[in-house]
């Protein structure tokens, strides 16, 4: 069943609706601390909870990555694109800019493996950012801007030996989109070298048909251009030789002969997805976007191999509320025909807001933006944690327009929503740029533009402080074992031990084995379901696995032999 949430901007305020909010018995037990973790950033676009506590942060304008502390607040920039990367040719501040600038940034999980040998053979960290202005035509079009994706190696104190993926991605001044996530499992190829994690990159339609973009070409339902598209990449070369080093054979329009644009493309039909994140709920492992649309439906989507995503032919639902209006370069739009028509298409899960058709014409002639239903959604976080009451399997929502989070929560099977939108964090500024949380599943990051109504440039730390979960505690002496979760083969074992989580844990993993006299012979972090351990170095004989979860919590033990 679909669900929508009728706009406040368009709409009489429904007091019987605002009144359940106000009582809902989850958000009343809802609190939170704040503080400002670090300011100054121009401005920060992307925040990751990296390895040993910290935030890792982009800075869209002063294009420099940096790590900061979440302690202290102390900042280590890692590298200043600006002055490594001569092919950048333009400054802040001259001409017409790109939307964005340093946008994406992905870290490897090998990272955050507590195993140095792991960490030093893949430490990579990717970035994406505009890094050309070409020509600037003028006429309602603006510059003509190129996007690239390269992965470089941390050493601990700063990122070095940059790899070009592709630097072929086109740029504008609005809608370039620019997040950027790995996924959360290994995925399967032909062989070895085919089967690693992916890289996963929204690309948005240029902002053709808007602003100074009225006469761009739109390409979102073009597949062998790269705009309006979620891209697919290899994490390492595959040994495929050339520009087929990064690309997935699987990719759903991959032609094995000269690789084109559409070699890359995983999904398309896009307008601006400026959230994306990987959710785990039930065993399956989904890819969610958040994507602004126009007046009415900016769309929360599950994002599947080859599916189309309906702009400019479609916004929101399959319903028609815009049938007969301007959407993008579309100027006369029917939502049932292209949906009825095109197998490929995928429904959102859920908009943020919907407009009937009933207040279309009003829609369509108001030219104040913050009026429109629409919130411009600028990031998306998925809350797996079982700590705050009523929260787990939840997607978070930054909006732009608003100085608030909101909170979706996700049915049983992770692929549609339970109610209505409930909002948290409120009244601190708005241009909120991402929602982070940390591994506690207790704290949450939040990153504002340099120029919000208030703490511009700054991200600040929330922290819950209500009543938690059961499961959320951290007992040594005494831990709960929770059988039957969790696969680990072979056993008897000779080379390399399996572990395989029957369901979703909470990252990281903690796996060791003791040998008969109880003495810890190895451990290994994973974040993760499924890993493998090296254990060749292991003599024969008896031994106890152990695995635990984030929290400490054993989930499962077992005795193994090995041969």
């Amino acid at each position: 069943m679909k669900t929508r949430f009728t706009s406040p901007a368009i709409f009489v305020h429904c007091i019987f609706c605002i009144a359940l909010l106000v009582i809902h018995p989850v958000s009343a037990q809802t609190t939170f601390t704040k503080r400002t973790v670090a300011s100054g950033f121009n401005s920060a676009w992307e925040v990751l909870y990296g390895p040993n506590d910290s935030l890792w942060v982009t800075e869209n304008k002063a294009y420099k990555i940096s790590r900061v502390s979440v302690s202290t607040g102390q900042k280590t920039e890692l590298v200043d694109l600006r002055a490594t990367d001569g092919s950048i040719n333009f400054t802040s501040g001259t001409g017409v800019q790109p939307q964005g600038g340093l946008m994406g940034l992905a870290i490897h999980p090998n990272l955050y493996s507590a195993d140095p040998a792991v960490r030093a053979a893949k430490p990579w960290v990717y970035a994406a950012y505009v890094y050309n202005r070409g020509s600037c035509p003028g006429t309602n079009t603006s510059c003509i801007f190129t996007t690239k994706i390269v992965r470089f190696e941390y050493d601990g104190d700063a990122l070095i030996n940059p790899v070009t993926i592709i630097n072929t991605i086109p740029g504008s001044s609005d809608h370039n989109s620019g997040r950027l996530v790995i996924s959360p499992q290994v995925e399967p190829g032909a062989d070895a070298a085919h089967t690693q994690y992916r890289l996963y990159y929204t690309v948005g339609d240029m902002g053709a048909g808007q602003f100074l973009n009225t006469t761009r070409t739109e390409n979102a339902q073009n597949v062998n251009v790269l705009e309006g598209k979620v891209l697919r990449f290899n994490t390492e070369p595959d040994g495929d030789g050339g520009q087929d080093n990064w690309v997935p054979n699987d990719n759903p329009f991959f032609n094995a002969s000269v690789i084109t644009p559409q070699d890359y493309v995983f999904s398309l039909g896009h307008r601006n997805a400026q959230g994306l994140v990987w959710g785990t709920v039930n065993g399956t492992d989904r890819l969610y976007s958040s994507e602004q649309m126009d007046r009415t439906d900016d769309e929360i989507n599950i994002i599947e191999a080859g599916r189309n995503y309906g702009w400019d032919q479609v916004s929101g639902y399959c319903d028609g509320n815009v049938d007969g209006y301007r959407i993008g370069q579309n100027t006369s739009a029917d939502e049932e025909n292209f949906c009825n028509n095109t197998t490929a298409h995928k429904e959102p899960i859920f908009t943020v807001f919907t407009a009937p058709s009933s207040a279309m014409a009003a829609l369509m002639a108001q030219s104040n933006n913050s009026l429109w239903p629409t919130v411009a959604c600028s990031s998306l976080e998925f809350y797996g944690y079982n700590v705050i009451p009523g929260w787990p399997s939840s997607l978070l929502i930054t909006p732009l327009k608003r100085d608030l989070v909101y909170r979706l929560k996700l049915n049983a099977n992770g692929d549609g929503i339970t109610g209505d939108t409930i909002s948290y964090f409120r009244g601190d500024g708005n241009r909120i740029r991402r929602i982070t949380a940390a591994p506690d599943g207790l704290h949450f990051y939040i990153a504002r533009d340099l120029g919000a109504s208030a703490n511009g440039g700054a991200i600040m730390e929330y922290t819950y402080t209500g009543p938690t979960l059961a499961l959320h505690y951290n007992d040594h002496t005494n831990p709960r074992v929770v059988n039957n979760l969790v696969r680990i083969y072979p056993n008897p074992f000779a080379h390399t031990l399996n572990v395989q989580a029957k369901k979703d844990m909470r990252k990281p993993l903690k796996a060791q084995l003791y040998n008969i006299t109880g003495k810890l012979v190895m451990e290994k972090t994973a974040y993760t379901n499924t890993f493998s351990i090296d254990v060749s170095s292991l003599p024969a004989g008896i031994y106890t696995f152990k695995l635990y979860n984030m929290y400490d919590v054993e989930m499962q033990i077992e005795k193994l032999i090995k041969q």
